[in-house]
């Protein structure tokens, strides 16, 4: 059991299949800042990416047998073999990434306990491709590490945030309210924010909003009134390459963001009541 607000709300959680389920003051079915950020369309990001590489794979493939006649299961073939390529892609990016952050995660973990950090693994069960951009990834966190003055304070630590609790809403408004795990506090050159891992082509706005929303939760419960986060930051590590890119937000631009947080958890709590309802139509269908 966790105490939020002095005490006032107070969140369980229970093991659920694979993965958790957390209940406040009995309720569950709480939002997650995760499954607010999902009703953010990124096709217009994601779909230049995706089109690219089939377009890369067809054409090299025709180029390196330039001049053969191709028969028509050929080119099917060629084809149907692009259209695979995104989600190999996003297969092998998943893997790049998860090394990368778990090599972090216990980097980070180790300093926090002053236990003995660990060493760069050297991922020999990975392809030699995957596991070049891995390890690229792995020493820019280690560059990054000791470029900057940083201090790693907390990891995975559970934010809960009620807008009537934080005193943004009165009695009677409408109350904002969800809940996440947010990945890592740290002290970078002196100021104090929440951070985050990711692989990606950039950092994403929904990446950025997410992560307003675990600063606000996190500055808005008195209970961690001293150790107030003053920014926010994303560590971003490329699928193609996994060299990193750093963002570091203020204060000021995460409460912008924050806004947009809080339009996209009007829609999420909107497609939850819909989802309700349509079940509930055809429910009463079937009887």
């Amino acid at each position: 059991m966790v105490s939020f607000y002095g005490g006032r709300a107070l969140i369980e959680k229970k093991p659920w299949g694979d993965h958790f389920r957390f209940t406040i003051d009995g309720r569950s079915g709480i939002l997650s800042a995760t499954g607010v950020t999902k009703y953010l369309d990124k096709s217009q990001a994601l779909l230049p990416w995706a089109v690219a590489l089939v377009g890369t794979h067809v054409t090299s493939t025709f180029e390196a047998r330039k001049g053969e006649t191709f028969s028509k299961d050929e080119i099917y073939l060629v084809v149907s073999e692009a259209i695979r390529k995104p989600e190999e892609a996003k297969v092998a990016g998943g893997k790049t990434g998860d090394a990368i952050h778990d090599y972090a995660h216990a980097f980070a973990k180790a300093e926090i306990a002053g236990d003995t950090l660990p060493e760069v693994p050297k991922l020999e069960d990975m392809p030699a491709e995957e596991r070049e951009k891995a390890l690229n990834g792995i020493n820019a966190f280690l560059d990054f590490y000791n470029d900057h003055d940083v201090e790693f304070l907390k990891m995975e630590q559970l934010v809960y945030y009620n807008s009537l609790l934080a005193g943004d809403t009165k009695e009677g408004e409408e109350v904002i309210e969800y809940l996440g795990i947010l990945d890592l506090l740290a002290r970078v050159d002196g100021k104090v924010g929440v951070w985050d891992y990711k692989t990606g082509k950039r950092v994403y706005t929904d990446q950025r909003y997410q992560l307003s929303g675990y600063r606000k939760a996190w500055n808005s419960n008195p209970d961690n009134s001293k150790l107030m986060c003053v920014e926010s930051g994303v560590l971003s590590f490329s699928k193609e390459t996994g060299e990193l890119t750093v963002c570091r937000v203020s204060n000021e631009e995460s409460e912008k963001d924050f806004k947009a947080f809080r339009g996209l958890h009007a829609v999420a709590l909107r497609e939850k009541e819909l989802e309700a309802e349509y079940k509930n139509n055809k429910k009463n269908e079937l009887q």
